[in-house]
């Protein structure tokens, strides 16, 4: 009984931690659909980065907003992957840690307006970028190790594993395309740099999102236990007046 009631204390904060994950996820990736679709004109997303939804009117605020939700998202899991058992000191917190921080570094640093790098701003969003870009698909292989550990957490492991991978592939694609800022015309007319960056934005997306969905699973079971084992609270005691 008391190992019971161990599991369902642990299990509500996990269980919390899933649903503001959840939530930032769908509101980065709302606003980032608006984006797309609101400044399609501005900013192709067939050969324009995100980040220069920084540059069309309104649109810095809420690429800003995405940006620290994906964060905060990123966090939100880690920490109830954490608090659910899974071991995840050093490498996978490291990862996920600092992946989180790239995003916020982007989005606070703009990207300079043209194909050279020209200010400390553009320095610092280039190398945030190259962090995003490489931290989560690592991030995501590290993690899968600790969560093989756990017979609960077997159903997402692959899911994870496969996402981080495609995500790699998908980066060293991007960072193939880019290429063309260095040799304009190596590819020819068309530039797919920005569906490139986008696609595996999604991918990253994708294993937050699995990792949240299923710490859902994990820690949802746990809280009803605790429900199921702990008593109402006693009625108080009427003392009759003599």
């Amino acid at each position: 009984m008391e190992g019971v009631q161990r599991s369902g204390r642990w299990g509500v904060a996990p269980l919390v931690f899933a649903v503001i994950a959840i939530l930032a996820l769908a509101r980065s990736t709302v606003i980032m659909i608006y984006l797309g679709f609101t400044h399609f004109h501005e900013v192709n997303p067939v050969s324009v980065p995100l980040s220069y939804y920084a540059f069309v009117e309104g649109g810095e605020q809420l690429f800003f907003s995405a940006a620290v939700a994906l964060a905060v998202g990123t966090l939100a899991v880690l920490a109830g992957l954490a608090r659910s058992g899974v071991r995840m000191a050093g490498r996978p917190t490291v990862l996920l840690a600092v992946w989180a921080l790239c995003l916020v570094l982007a989005a606070v640093f703009p990207a300079d307006d043209g194909p050279r790098i020209l200010t400390f701003a553009g320095w610092v969003h280039q190398f945030a970028g190259a962090g995003i870009l490489a931290l989560l698909s690592f991030a995501g292989v590290a993690a899968g190790v600790r969560l093989a550990e756990k017979p609960e957490w077997a159903p997402v492991v692959s899911t994870v594993r496969t996402l981080s991978i495609a995500a790699a592939v998908l980066a060293a694609a991007y960072v193939c395309s880019r290429l063309d800022d260095v040799v304009p015309g190596i590819y020819g007319p068309v530039d797919v740099g920005g569906v490139l960056q986008r696609m595996v934005l999604g991918f990253h997306v994708a294993v937050v999102a699995a990792l949240a969905v299923q710490l859902v699973r994990v820690s949802w079971p746990a809280v009803w236990r605790r429900a199921a084992v702990t008593p109402p609270p006693a009625a108080p005691t009427v003392v009759p007046r003599s």
